[in-house]
């Protein structure tokens, strides 16, 4: 049970670190900004992925006016992955910089109590949600992370919260109450197909009584043959835990998952990225030492959704985004404290 205290402090961390930041392309700077907030649901029966996306249109024509707005919405129930991605007109957008609120037409995202509430409803696409956010763990903030020779990222992250509500897919109606949840949001200035890419994955203990929550993050080269930075978080209940760091990880790929057609999002995007997955492992193994700790994590991936991204610079080339769902397991000592944990994760590989 997080005491009034620590909501109180969580509630005023998010407040301070976690407002939209907009493209300074209005003011003049250059075009290539991005941004974007994500929320995670595993629930019974249903994994839900919501994306309020901002984005420099480098092709636009006038200078003051290249911000695009965009709702991405995927769930993955038993018959597979349904959602999809819906720009939304800049006369009907509600956001301002530094304020955590925003409407994107239909859909909306609100910071109200000390809980995000988050509502779908998107016009093409037979998929909506009503959902409240609930914070149980102290954010962390990793600002100006290094992306490349000359772009760096930052990202805000909230690795647990409770989520409730309604989600509909078409006329299915799925009931959701205090289920795991994950929340980031991230801004930095770079290009698709520029010499980065990353992997990420969030990982969460399933059970009532377990309170074990961990971020793992590293960024590379494209060709992922140089490590730029890389990092395991470790929260045990409200609070963060501890860190591991750089060569204090050792991250090994084992097989390749088995999706030859998995849904692709847009779906014109499929004539340019055809086929199957290319370059995602079965299995994923994190081994982090130091400090006489150890901890040993690993996701086994269960199946995947793929967000196919034009190239900035690059007409020719695409950036994919592979959206991974799977199990995590982790076992170790941290700290003084033994680990074992089981749980649902979803991990992203960028991929050329």
């Amino acid at each position: 049970m997080t005491s009034p205290l620590t909501r109180h402090f969580i509630e005023t961390s998010i407040r301070e670190l976690d407002y939209f930041r907009c493209s300074p392309a209005r003011l003049g700077d250059d075009a290539g900004y991005k941004e974007w907030q994500h929320f995670i649901v595993h629930a019974e029966g249903i994994q839900l992925l919501i994306n309020f996306n901002l984005l420099d249109d480098r092709w636009a024509a006038s200078d003051g006016n290249r911000q695009v707005q965009r709702v991405i919405a995927i769930a993955r129930t038993a018959s597979g992955w349904t959602g999809g991605i819906e720009r939304i007109r800049a006369d009907d957008v509600d956001l301002r910089p530094g304020e955590i609120g925003a409407r994107f037409g239909r859909n909306s995202l609100a910071f109200e109590d000390g809980r995000y509430r988050v509502r779908i409803a998107f016009e093409h696409v037979a998929i909506a949600a009503d959902l409240t956010f609930e914070p149980s763990t102290v954010p962390m903030l990793a600002n100006n992370q290094p992306l490349s020779r000359t772009r760096v990222v930052s990202w805000m992250f909230v690795p647990r919260l409770a989520c409730t509500g309604v989600v509909r897919l078409g006329s299915k109606r799925y009931a959701i109450r205090e289920a795991v949840a994950y929340h980031d949001h991230n801004w930095g200035n770079f290009a698709w197909g520029e010499d980065f890419a990353w992997e990420w994955g969030s990982a969460l203990a399933s059970g009532p009584q377990d309170q074990w929550s961990m971020v793992y993050a590293r960024m590379s080269d494209l060709g992922r043959n140089v490590s730029r930075g890389q990092g395991l978080f470790v929260w045990r209940g409200a609070h963060f835990y501890s860190l591991f760091r750089d060569d204090e990880i050792e991250t090994r790929y084992v097989g390749r998952l088995s999706a030859p057609t998995p849904l692709k999002l847009p779906p014109v995007m499929a004539l340019l990225s055809p086929g199957g997955v290319q370059d995602v492992p079965a299995r994923l193994e994190i081994t982090a030492r130091g400090k006489g700790d150890n901890l040993r994590l690993v996701f086994l991936t269960e199946d995947v959704v793929q967000l196919i991204i034009p190239n900035d610079a690059d007409v020719d080339g695409v950036t994919v985004l592979n959206e991974v769902t799977g199990r995590v397991s982790a076992q170790g000592v941290v700290r003084g404290s033994v680990i074992q944990m089981d749980g649902p994760g979803v991990f992203e590989f960028i991929r050329p």
